[in-house]
C-alpha cells in the first residue's frame, strides 16, 4: 500500500468528489434515457440553473443547507453522499495501486460500479450500456497489460462469476416461482469475474451474498422492507468485488484469501 502524501490525497479526493457530481447526473439521467450533457445542472422543481459556486461537490450542498437557492425545494442528501464516497474511493484506489496504469483501470471500474449501484437501487436494473462499458474497460486493461491477470484466468473468472449467478437464479426461480437474480446481475458478473480471475471471483461472490444476507436481515428486523420486497443485488456484487480488489495485494488479499480457504474448507 502506498504511503499517502497529504497534498496529493486532497487533490485526488477533490477530483473524485467532482467525478461523483457527474455520476449523480449519470445515475439520474441514464435510466430515463436523458442526455447527460444537456441541460446543465438545474433544480428539478423550479428549473432554474444551479450556479457554479452552488455546484461545488459536497460543500455546495451544505452551504445551501440542502435546498435550492431559488425555490428552497430540498435536494436529495444522497447527492452529497455519492460525491463523498466517490472522493473517498478515489483515494483508496490510489493508496492501494499508486499512480500507475492499474490505478486508471481500477478507478474507472470503481466509478462504473458506483453508478451501477445507485441505478440498481433506484430502478432495479443494470443498463446494458454500463455492462458494455465494463467489458470495454476490461478488454483494454487486459490488452495493455494494465490488469495483473492473464487472459485465461479472466475468461475463467467471468465464466465462474456469471455462471454461478445464472445457476443460483435458475434454482431460485424454480423454488420461489419468481425471479431471484436478474439477468442484469449475470451480465455484470461477466465483467466482475474478468477483473477478479477465478479465485477472487469465489471470494467476491461469498462476500456479496454474505453482505446481502446481513443487510436483508437488518432491514427486515427494522421493518424497513417487506418479506416479498424486491432487493437490488448489484450493490452487493459491487461491494464484494471492490472489497476483493482492494485487498488483492499481499498486504490484504493474500491474507484474507488464505483465511477464507482455511476457515471454509
Amino acid at each position: 500500500m502506498m504511503v499517502p502524501e497529504l497534498p496529493l490525497v486532497l487533490i485526488l479526493f477533490i477530483l473524485g468528489s467532482a467525478i461523483g457530481s457527474f455520476l449523480n447526473v449519470v445515475i439520474y439521467r441514464v435510466p430515463k434515457k436523458m442526455s447527460i450533457v444537456r441541460p446543465g445542472s438545474h433544480c428539478f422543481s423550479c428549473k432554474k440553473k444551479i450556479r457554479f459556486s452552488d455546484n461545488i461537490p459536497i460543500l455546495g450542498y451544505f452551504l445551501l443547507k440542502g435546498k435550492c437557492r431559488s425555490c428552497a425545494d430540498p435536494f436529495p442528501s444522497r447527492y452529497a453522499f455519492v460525491e463523498l464516497i466517490t472522493g473517498i474511493l478515489t483515494v483508496v484506489v490510489y493508496l492501494i495501486f499508486g499512480l500507475n496504469e492499474s490505478f486508471i483501470v481500477y478507478l474507472f471500474l470503481t466509478y462504473l460500479l458506483i453508478a451501477i449501484t445507485f441505478v440498481d437501487i433506484d430502478h432495479l436494473i443494470i443498463p446494458n450500456g454500463f455492462v458494455l462499458i465494463g467489458l470495454s474497460i476490461l478488454a483494454v486493461g487486459l490488452f495493455l497489460g494494465w490488469i495483473p491477470i492473464e487472459w485465461g484466468d479472466a475468461l475463467s473468472g467471468s465464466f465462474v462469476f456469471a455462471g454461478f449467478l445464472f445457476t443460483i437464479g435458475l434454482i431460485g426461480q424454480f423454488i420461489l416461482k419468481k425471479e431471484s437474480i436478474g439477468f442484469g446481475d449475470v451480465k455484470l458478473g461477466l465483467v466482475l469475474g474478468g477483473f477478479l480471475g477465478t479465485e477472487y471471483s469465489i471470494l467476491a461472490l461469498y462476500l456479496s451474498f454474505a453482505l446481502s444476507a446481513i443487510m436483508i436481515f437488518i432491514m427486515m428486523g427494522g421493518k424497513l422492507i417487506q418479506k416479498d420486497a424486491k432487493i437490488p443485488f448489484g450493490p452487493y456484487l459491487a461491494a464484494g468485488t471492490l472489497i476483493s480488489i482492494f485487498t488483492i495485494t499481499p498486504y490484504g488479499g493474500n491474507y484474507i484469501l488464505n483465511w477464507y480457504y482455511t476457515t471454509m474448507f
